[in-house]
């Protein structure tokens, strides 16, 4: 029983993340642990690993996500890439500063 309602829970914040995202990306990368990447407007691209929710704040929609503990090792010099510097990898992502999510290559 106790597995039922865990997975009625990731529906249903699968739903909620929809109807606050309702982009292509949001089941994606809440469903997986891969590497992704955000692209932000100042051209900064943020390696994640799976987004964890999706909230809605006092200032709009916020992406809580567990952040990459390195950089793609192909990652290019002419980006500016942000990780994880530490080894505690949960933040938060104003969604009004992203431009752009994707997948990156398998590590």
């Amino acid at each position: 029983m106790l597995n039922n309602r865990l997975f009625d829970t990731c529906q249903e914040r699968l739903k909620h993340a929809e109807r606050l995202l309702p982009t292509w990306f949001v089941p994606r990368m809440m469903t997986d642990v891969w590497a992704f990447s955000v692209l932000l407007h100042d051209s900064t691209l943020i390696c994640i690993e799976q987004i964890r929710d999706v909230r809605l704040g006092a200032d709009g929609v916020y992406l809580d996500v567990i952040l990459m503990d390195a950089p793609p090792p192909q990652a290019p010099s002419r980006f500016r890439w942000l990780w994880a510097p530490i080894t505690r990898t949960r933040a938060s992502l104003a969604n009004r500063a992203v431009m752009a999510a994707f997948e990156l290559a398998d590590r």
